[in-house]
């Protein structure tokens, strides 16, 4: 169903504003420490303890700024459920990570559970834009009072320990907030969506159970309408829905996203509504339907020589389900 706004199910267990309750420990050299100099709400961060540039970075050594955060089921109880939970957290580079000058990674347990190319695939473009990067990790709670879950955050620089690293200087600051916690989405939990976009009047409806999307409610040569859920899932799963378009590109399409991240795009003239599915990953997963007006932002004179469209440029999506494994 459509709704102003997606209920938060998660619960913030640290945002660095004031002394921690958590279990943290810091390592000895290159500690991260807390900052006021950036912060993705409030006014402070933690900021990784590394220096600020790879210019200098003894070569021949690895750099490592670590910390580590201990949570035990009572934890989880707390701020989620005793079936485990999902951890999220916002991280910021003042320029993308760049290997093998430097790295980000997550271990739980010591068992790496976000590695440096799945950071740099997710953020390195949300980092040169200076925004933030949210990123989640799955803990799958063990049935043992004596359970614990250390997930360490590691920042390396000169992670291969090379002896000659590019020429080209790097900035290595990195910042991370507003650490949450969430518990699993159910199957008996309803799929709220909400809807925004690049205007005002960028929006879906919803009419009779279909949600709808047109280019002419986009009110600029290129923008887009979005159709937004929000999932945390223990082992991922499958997004399904059922799709009728008369898009035309590259005048406009469909575009589904995870986490900002274009997933797939449609675009043709349908006679009917036809099923979709699609892979969900594990975590947290910002799912994305995008109305999309000239993707490719191009100008209107090209627009112009392509000729009139042979579509209404609407999208009508219904029966939008997540199917989550366990």
């Amino acid at each position: 169903s459509l709704v102003p706004s997606l209920k938060d199910t998660s619960t913030q267990i640290d945002g660095f504003e004031k002394a921690s309750k958590l279990n943290w420990e810091f390592s000895k050299t290159y500690p991260w420490k807390v900052t006021n100099d950036v912060s993705y709400e409030g006014k402070s961060s933690l900021m990784s303890g590394l220096p600020p540039s790879s210019a200098n970075v003894v070569v021949g050594k690895s750099l490592y700024s670590n910390m580590t955060l201990s949570l035990d089921n009572q934890d989880l109880i707390q701020a989620a459920n005793k079936n485990g939970a999902v951890l999220s957290f916002q991280v910021k580079a003042t320029e993308a990570l760049s290997w093998p000058i430097s790295a980000f990674m997550v271990t739980l347990n010591d068992k790496i559970v976000l590695s440096p190319s799945d950071v740099e695939s997710s953020a390195s473009i949300m980092w040169e834009e200076n925004e933030w990067a949210e990123f989640s990790v799955v803990i799958d709670a063990v049935d043992s009072s004596s359970a614990n879950y250390d997930i360490k955050f590691i920042h390396v620089a000169n992670p291969l320990g090379l002896d000659k690293l590019p020429n080209v200087p790097a900035a290595l600051e990195l910042y991370m907030d507003d650490v949450r916690l969430a518990p699993f989405t159910r199957k008996s939990d309803s799929l709220d969506m909400t809807t925004g976009g690049s205007s005002n009047g960028a929006k879906w409806k919803e009419l009779s159970g279909v949600f709808v999307a047109s280019s002419e409610s986009v009110n600029q040569q290129n923008g887009h309408a979005d159709l937004t859920s929000v999932v945390y899932s223990k082992l991922g799963g499958r997004l399904k829905y059922e799709l009728k378009t008369s898009t035309q590109g590259p005048f406009d399409d469909l575009a589904i996203l995870f986490n900002g991240k274009l997933q797939d795009a449609q675009f043709g003239q349908s006679a009917e509504f036809e099923f979709v599915q699609m892979e969900i990953p594990r975590g947290k997963v910002v799912i994305t339907f995008r109305h999309r007006k000239n993707p490719g932002q191009l100008s209107a004179g090209t627009l112009d020589k392509l000729g009139t469209t042979k579509t209404d440029g609407t999208n009508r999506v219904k029966n939008i389900a997540c199917w989550l494994d366990r």
